[in-house]
C-alpha cells in the first residue's frame, strides 16, 4: 500500500510540471524578442533603403536607354506614358511610380531636352534623390532634390 502512495506522490510532482510555462520564463522569452527585433529592425530597413536606391538608379538608367531609343526613331524625345507602350520601360514606372520612389519626367519645349528626378515616396530626410538628364549621368543628393549640379553617382 505504501508503494501505492509512493507512485501516486511521484505522479502529482511530475504533472504539475508539464502543466506549462512560468510567468516569468515567459517574460523572458519577450524580453528577448524584444531585443532581437531591436537589434534587426534598422538593420532591414537600411537594407530596404538600399534595395530602393538601386532598383531607382536602374529604372533611370532604363528611362535614359528608353529616350535614346525614341529620340532615334522620333528625333524628339518622350514622356513617360509615351515610352511605356513602345515596350521599353515598365509599365509601373510609366505612371511615374516604382519601388518607393515617383519619377518626375519633364521635357523641354522643343521635345529636345528632357530632365527626369527620381525622388523617394518615404523618409525624405534622409531619403537619396536621384537625377538624369540627356547627358545620361545619374546625380544624387541625400535629403534634398537632385539636379544637374548634384555629384554623379559612383560607379
Amino acid at each position: 500500500m505504501a508503494s501505492i502512495d509512493c507512485r501516486s506522490l511521484i505522479a502529482r510532482k511530475t504533472m504539475k510540471k508539464d502543466q506549462g510555462f512560468s510567468l516569468i520564463e515567459l517574460l523572458i522569452v519577450v524580453l528577448i524578442i524584444g531585443v532581437i527585433a531591436a537589434v534587426a529592425i534598422p538593420g532591414l530597413q537600411k537594407a530596404r533603403r538600399y534595395a530602393q536606391s538601386g532598383s531607382a538608379i536602374q529604372s533611370l538608367r532604363t528611362i535614359t536607354t528608353a529616350q535614346i531609343l525614341y529620340q532615334r526613331r522620333y528625333n524628339v524625345y518622350g514622356s513617360l506614358p509615351a515610352l511605356a507602350p513602345e515596350g521599353t520601360i515598365d509599365p509601373s514606372l510609366g505612371v511615374g511610380d516604382k519601388s518607393g520612389y515617383t519619377f518626375t519626367l519633364i521635357l523641354s519645349a522643343d521635345l529636345k531636352h528632357f530632365t527626369c528626378n527620381a525622388d523617394p515616396q518615404s523618409d525624405p530626410v534622409t531619403g537619396d534623390f536621384f537625377f538624369v538628364d540627356e547627358t545620361t549621368v545619374i546625380r544624387s543628393n541625400t535629403g534634398s532634390p537632385a539636379d544637374a549640379t548634384s555629384p554623379p553617382i559612383p560607379r
